[in-house]
């Protein structure tokens, strides 16, 4: 089954999974090796600051039958934030910002998927950053496919959002940092021999 087959369950099916006489639910943990949940934050519009968490697990689970069911769960440990300067990380931890002592997890779950294209798809869901949940929606697309020399077949793509600060209590700095936080996720998923039905 080609890649564009599998789209209309959020592109990540498993091949076989078409043959089987009643479809099950398919669980998929991403491939943090080839997954990146990277952010970047203006500064009075003269530069950026970039930074990445580099501790993280997610999770999906696609009905064939019903690709609306697919959810996500994505649990960041927050204390992994990583940016080119050791004075950036410091107070991005500290309890201003994502306060790692107390809250040490970052956590994102889907409450919605909704087709745009064959290959591009919104997600909804809530995200809870220090103890407060708020509402959190990305766009989602393939950026690429391929299959090695074993058969394997994988999909790599690339989901953005944006976030105010603000709405988590993160409100330090004001007049020096934006409140807007622009989000961009790359993940990769092993479509064949990675599913197991749930």
């Amino acid at each position: 089954m080609a890649l564009r087959q599998l789209a209309p369950c959020f592109f990540l099916l498993l091949s076989g999974a078409a043959g089987t006489a009643r479809a099950e639910t398919a669980s998929y943990k991403f491939d943090q090796r080839a997954g990146t949940i990277e952010f970047a934050v203006d500064h009075l519009g003269m530069f950026t600051s970039r930074g990445r968490f580099t501790k993280f697990q997610a999770n999906l689970a696609v009905d064939p039958d019903h690709p609306e069911r697919t959810r996500i769960a994505v649990a960041v440990e927050a204390a992994s934030i990583d940016m080119p300067l050791e004075d950036g990380v410091a107070m991005l931890r500290s309890p201003d910002y994502l306060d790692v002592q107390r809250h040490p997890e970052v956590d994102f779950h889907s409450t919605a998927v909704t087709p745009i294209t064959p290959d591009h798809y919104k997600i909804q869901g809530l995200l809870a950053i220090r103890g407060v949940t708020q509402p959190f929606a990305m766009d989602i697309k393939l950026a690429r496919s391929s299959r090695d020399a074993r058969g394997m077949e994988t999909a790599d793509f690339v989901a953005a959002g944006q976030l105010k600060r603000s709405a988590f209590g993160m409100t330090a700095n004001e007049n020096f940092v934006s409140d807007n936080v622009n989000l961009t996720i790359t993940v990769r998923i092993q479509l064949r021999g990675a599913a197991t039905a749930g």
